[in-house]
This record gives C-alpha cells, sequence and structure tokens, in this order.
C-alpha cells in the first residue's frame, strides 16, 4: 500500500476513561475485557460555568461526557472534531480456537496458511459457539447497562468485513436499535481489516457474500467484488498498517458529522488505532470485549481559495 501523509493529526483525549494500560499490566496476558460502565472517569468537566456544574450533578457519567463532546464540537474551530469511538474486537472465533489447540507456534509456521486441517475451515473465519455466547453478552450490556446509566447508542456503526466481524456487530447491536426504533445498517469498511499477514482466517469473502449474508449493511464506495489485499505473501508492517488506521479514521472525521461511532474490529485493528491517535499499544482486548476513546481530530485548515469549493 503506498505511503500517504498524514492529513489530520489524532489524539486521544486523556483522564476521560481509565488507564487500558495499566488494568493490562494487572492481568496475565494483557487482556483488558469490557469495563464496568465502559470505564469512564466520573467527573465534572472543567469547562462549565457554576449554573452548568450544578445542572450536571444529578447526571450520570455519560450524559456529563456526551454534553462535554457536544461543546467541545460547538466551540472548536471548524477543522477540529471531537468523537467518542467504541472500539469492539470480534468474538471468539474458529481460528482463535484452532490456535489455542495447537499452540501460537504452530498455528503461525503452519495451519495459519491453510484453509483447514479437513474437518475445521478457518479461511474468513466464523465465530465459535463461545464467540456468539460473547456478542450476546455484549448486546445484554447495550439493552440493559447502557439504558441505565444513559450511554448512547453509537449513532453510526462501522465494521471490519471479515464475517466474525459482521456477525458480531448484528448481534450485538440488533435488538438494543429496534428497541430505539432504528434499524441496524453499518458501514462496511475494508481499511478496517486486521493486519495482513498470510493467514487465510483474514483472507475476505466476496461482495456478492457480504451481501446475501447482510442485506441490510452499507458497504462503502468502490469495495471491490474479490480481496485484493489479501496474499498468502503480504506481511503488513505494524507502520503501513497504522497508517491504514489513519486513512480509515480520516474518511471518518472527513466525513461523518455524529460524534458517537462505533467500529467492531480485531485485536490488532485495535492497537493500530490507538497508535494512530498517539497512544501505547500496551494492551490487547479480549475477544468479544468493548473499549471506548474520545479522540480529538484536526485538519489543517482550509487556505481561502480552497475554502471556495468545500
Amino acid at each position: 500500500m503506498e505511503k500517504q501523509e498524514p492529513f489530520w493529526k489524532f489524539q486521544l483525549v486523556p483522564d476521560i476513561f481509565v488507564d487500558y494500560n495499566e488494568i493490562a499490566n494487572r492481568i496475565p496476558g494483557l487482556k483488558v475485557g469490557t469495563q464496568p460502565n465502559l470505564g469512564i472517569v466520573d467527573q465534572i468537566y472543567g469547562d462549565t460555568d457554576a449554573f452548568t456544574e450544578w445542572l450536571e450533578q444529578d447526571k450520570t457519567p455519560w450524559e456529563r461526557l456526551t454534553s462535554y463532546v457536544r461543546r467541545l464540537n460547538v466551540r472548536s474551530p471548524k477543522n477540529v472534531s471531537y468523537k467518542i469511538l467504541y472500539l469492539t474486537r470480534h468474538g471468539h472465533g474458529v481460528h482463535n480456537e484452532y490456535r489455542d489447540k495447537v499452540g501460537k507456534g504452530n498455528w503461525d509456521d503452519y495451519w495459519a496458511r491453510l484453509d483447514g486441517d479437513g474437518t475445521t475451515y478457518w479461511v474468513d473465519a466464523q465465530l465459535t459457539d463461545t464467540g456468539i455466547q460473547q456478542a450476546r453478552e455484549l448486546g445484554k450490556f447495550w439493552t440493559t447497562v447502557a439504558l441505565e446509566q444513559k450511554i448512547p447508542l453509537p449513532e453510526t456503526i462501522y465494521t471490519s468485513p471479515l464475517q466474525r466481524c459482521l456477525h458480531t456487530t448484528k448481534i450485538m447491536f440488533s435488538t438494543a436499535l429496534k428497541d430505539s426504533g432504528r434499524r441496524i445498517a453499518p458501514m462496511v469498511k475494508e481499511g478496517l481489516r486486521e493486519r495482513l499477514t498470510g493467514h487465510t482466517c483474514d483472507k475476505r469473502s466476496t461482495l456478492t457474500q457480504i451481501n446475501q449474508l447482510y442485506p441490510r449493511y452499507l458497504v462503502e464506495d468502490g469495495f471491490p467484488e474479490e480481496d485484493r489485499l489479501w496474499s498468502p505473501f503480504t506481511f503488513e508492517t505494524t507502520e503501513q498498517h497504522v497508517a491504514r488506521k489513519q486513512q480509515v479514521l480520516e474518511d471518518i472525521f472527513s466525513r461523518d458529522p455524529n460524534e458517537v461511532i462505533a467500529l467492531t474490529i480485531h485485536a490488532y485493528a485495535i492497537g493500530a488505532i490507538v497508535r494512530a491517535c498517539g497512544g501505547e499499544e500496551g494492551f490487547i482486548v479480549r475477544e468479544g470485549s468493548t473499549i471506548a476513546l474520545l479522540v480529538r481530530g484536526e485538519r489543517p485548515p482550509l487556505g481561502r481559495y480552497e475554502a471556495m469549493y468545500y
């Protein structure tokens, strides 16, 4: 993939959510699960006047945060935008299960490059029963805890085109969106795929197959019928992967005016997004888990000539 200079600069806004790296350091394997109340820090934000602060004392932490983000966006220059991101790692997949069975070394060196073992197949790996249950637990979170704590449902949902993410998204959000009077219509984005290697679990299905299985999903413009990214000889470096996630964030921040965004993606993809936002990639999100971030995006202000055309 051709290297492009970043147009937007992204930063994680600190002290809004718990420190995931700190949590990971206390957990074997550095795997972080969904935190209580999505890890929000209960606080009154310092940009409020005395009257607003008095009004917000009785609000939930999430009500205060959404009000804060709204104020930030109203007061910021046009080239600055703030968004709450829910990053969800797909539920446990067939490939995860088989890797655990044969061991990481045997998986990486041999099995991951095959389609299967003759009985189990992991090309564009599906969810296991465990992964389906994990997605159901996330769905229960959005219909119970989120409702009680006034955690806003995502205004836009994006998903990797790999089957384990498409399925997780459907299970996780269908009921909550239906209860709120909305239908599920996630946007499938090619750039949200996992880091590219020769592992067949990361080779995606065709566009026709995706449309047949998920007819209500939207697909970004230019999405090709066949997988043009995966190859048995491709190995994306960490820097290349971060650059790909940078491009996805730039597209979302440029085109999507909504303030609360959900992305259903993969372990290394979450790490790449954190790095694209200037954070430390010192943790792994557990399968079927969600973390939340507040991200500030800034693009160069348009010149007088460019502004005439926007």
